[in-house]
């Protein structure tokens, strides 16, 4: 099969687009390729900053394609004197055939007694190089960029304008080494202007290397052609190519064993066609600096990777350019300039910070504004500690544990007044904690509660601050970081400022997330479980007055919020959905008053389930039809003597033995699955909606105990099955 392979050219795109549209590339091609019968495979796709590169093989020409056209049913295509009728004929002329040339054929399979006429109509393959310009075009039209721009171009496959992600600068189209033509021309008054682009085969190198030669013109024939060309060139077209040329650069640079990249190395791979990694030094009047000051000049501001010394201090750091290394001495001093007059500054700041305790900063905050419609940070801090006071009430903290708890509550926010923080917003909270820490003035946990109140940040589980946190510190930290973002949930929700669709500026699901990660993974007195749904009333009634939303009526839309959450939280965790969603929805538990709960819930029924599986299946269809029924009736009372069949006997036994058993969920979970037989039987044999009121009372009452049983841990008709 003939290789086709296709280069589109331009200026840089971002890294963080590359492997998406990389990604797209290969699977849009895939699929318009199918659609056009040219059979693609070996499809593989690359990417460098200037360059989108596919290559695969496809057939030299589609295949021939006969296709069943139907037509009037036989019935339709004769009158009473067995001569065609006008749709027959219509139909033959149609095809540029006559009435008895057509064939006939059932046009539904499972009716094959009720025939068509039917014509078979036969198209002749195209060649693949006649087809490929529009598949081409619908390809990089399809392509999803974060952000398009407008270049003023223009294709020719019946849309016109050609916005794309950066303006197209050359093009390679081949099939077998021969030029599929292609052309964007410019958009000249909104209509078809003069060639911009047209297809070749050539491409273009390293923007400045080889010195002297950079930037021009390569003839290629192949993909493998192309790949050599541009390696010669200073390109390595493959991103796992510049990943190991990457790392080796690291390796050599005398890295720690097992040091953290940043995750960077991914990031460095995108940003260069031709990376070279050189290292740099931090000097030694920066040891006092806390290393989360160091990572942030250096990771977050800077994109270079920390080298850690023996005693875990950055005294080194690695960088990535996008050239062959000239000259590295002159490249590293510019380096090293940058970074020391950041932490210079970094340094003054630090140094400035100190000179007043965290604590007087709390009054500070009352000129930073939180929103405009919930007031500043102080106010924030207050309600946070009224927040810490009320999961206190509940019983869920001791006496030091609720002491600590409000002492980080009332600070949490006070860093962001520094000069640190002001500068380097990544490190609000972190500088909280460390200035806490350094000042010796408060417990240890305050200060850790302070520093990581803003996490968690994703949903992992074993993300941070997973590990870092032990006892008192897990407890003041679990109570401060849900009462700053159940509070933010509250006043925005109180607002109307919700979520909708992909827009959410605020960060909500992020802290609803943060809020259900932290019940679920973090939350430290034993056996204490906190109530989410009183802590909303609390955050909700904290901003009572001129909002938009009542807080009966932003309490009523952050619940289905939160369970919203909950559930992808599970799922996300590898958790069947229809357990998910049968454990958090069922009636007879309100899922927010124990996030812990649901996650046991949903354990024991995913394990209980896995064992009997067929009984499962048999009642969860059993418990729809059950549902369906008991929707419009209430429950009423039993009167065994009212049973008239050994199925109701028997299930209503069985209901009461099981009624009394206790357990874990998942030992109640196995027995309850022996219903299977009683309430197969059940509905078998008993007509539930008898014609009798106290017949059909005393039947609907046994449902409802029955379909009861499960709704204490999960309303089983979720799970798979239909009726």
């Amino acid at each position: 099969m003939p290789e086709f392979l296709l280069e589109v050219g331009g200026e840089e795109m971002p890294a963080g687009w590359l492997s998406g549209l990389t990604e797209q590339l290969r699977q849009r091609f895939t699929e318009m390729a199918d659609r056009e019968r040219l059979v693609p495979e070996q499809v593989r796709a690359f990417s460098t900053p200037r360059r989108l590169v596919l290559a695969a093989t496809i057939v030299d020409r589609q295949p021939a394609r006969e296709e069943q056209v139907f037509g009037p049913s036989l019935r339709a295509a004769r009158d009473a004197a067995g001569k065609w009728t006008a749709a027959a004929e219509g139909f033959a002329r149609k095809n540029n055939v006559a009435p008895e040339d057509l064939g006939q054929a059932p046009k539904d399979p499972s009716r094959p007694q009720e025939l068509n006429l039917v014509f078979l109509r036969k198209t002749p393959g195209r060649d693949a190089a006649e087809i490929l310009p529009s598949v081409i075009a619908s390809v990089l039209r399809s392509l999803a960029f974060p952000k398009r721009m407008s270049w003023d171009a223009w294709i020719d496959d019946g849309k016109g304008a050609f916005p794309f992600g950066r303006p197209i600068r050359w093009i390679v189209a081949l099939l077998d080494g021969r030029v599929v033509p292609f052309a964007i021309h410019a958009l000249v008054g909104g209509e078809k202007g003069p060639v911009l682009v047209q297809s070749g085969t050539q491409t273009v190198g390293h923007r400045f290397l080889p010195r002297g030669d950079a930037g021009r013109p390569l003839g290629i024939s192949s993909f493998a052609d192309l790949k050599q060309t541009l390696a010669r060139h200073f390109v390595l077209v493959d991103p796992a190519d510049r990943e190991v040329r990457i790392r080796e650069g690291l390796k050599s640079a005398a890295a720690a064993p097992g040091a953290t990249d940043h995750e960077l190395v991914t990031e460095w791979r995108d940003l260069v066609e031709f990376p070279t990694v050189l290292a740099g030094r931090v000097p030694d009047e920066f040891e006092t600096l806390p290393v989360e000051v160091l990572d942030t000049v250096l990771v977050h501001h800077q994109k270079y990777i920390p080298l850690r010394a023996q005693g875990g201090r950055g005294a080194r750091f690695a960088a990535v350019i996008n050239g062959d290394g000239a000259n590295p001495g002159e490249i590293v001093r510019g380096m090293e300039r940058v970074v020391v007059a950041r932490l210079r500054d970094a340094a003054f700041f630090f140094a400035e910070d100190r000179k007043r305790p965290l604590a007087d900063r709390v009054s500070d905050l009352e000129g930073v504004v939180f929103h405009q419609g919930l007031g500043t940070y102080k106010d924030k801090a207050e309600r946070m500690v009224r927040l810490v006071d009320a999961i206190a009430t509940l019983a869920l903290l001791g006496p030091e544990e609720h002491q600590a708890a409000r002492e980080a509550a009332l600070l949490a926010k006070a860093d962001l007044t520094t000069l640190m923080v002001r500068e380097f917003p990544e490190l609000q909270g972190i500088m909280g904690g460390i200035y806490l820490g350094a000042e010796g003035s408060q417990r240890a946990e305050v200060a850790r509660a302070v520093r990581w109140h803003y996490h968690p940040l994703s949903i992992e589980e074993a993300s941070p601050p997973k590990g870092s946190l032990a006892g008192a510190q897990a407890v003041a930290f679990g109570a401060v970081s849900l009462a700053d973002k159940v509070d933010t949930l509250a006043g925005y929700f109180a607002l109307g400022l919700t979520p909708k669709g992909s827009s959410d500026p605020f960060g909500l699901r992020r802290a609803a997330l943060g809020v259900i990660r932290v019940l679920l993974d973090f939350w430290g007195p034993a056996g204490k479980r906190l109530n989410l749904t009183d802590l909303i009333s609390v955050a909700v009634e904290g901003y009572s007055g001129a909002l938009k939303n009542p807080p009966a009526t932003a309490a009523e839309t952050l619940e289905p919020f939160f369970l919203d959450r909950l559930e992808y939280v599970l799922v996300s965790r590898g958790l069947e959905q229809d357990e998910v969603t049968a454990a958090v929805h069922t009636p007879a538990v309100q899922a927010l008053s124990d996030v812990h709960d649901v996650l046991l819930r949903v354990q024991a029924l995913h394990r209980a389930r896995s064992e009997a599986r067929e009984d499962f299946e048999h009642l969860a269809v059993a418990f729809k039809r059950a549902k369906n029924i008991l929707e419009q009736h209430p429950a009423s009372a039993i009167d065994p003597k009212l049973f008239e069949s050994d199925a109701e006997r028997e299930l209503h036994a069985a209901v009461g033995r099981l009624s009394a058993r206790d357990g874990s969920y998942e030992d109640r979970l196995r027995a309850l699955a022996g219903l299977r037989g009683p309430v197969d039987r059940f509905f078998d044999d008993v007509l539930v909606m008898a014609e009798d009121k106290k017949l059909r009372a005393n039947r609907l009452g046994l449902l409802h105990q029955t379909v009861s049983l499960f709704y204490r841990i999960a309303d089983i008709s979720k799970l798979g099955g239909s009726i």
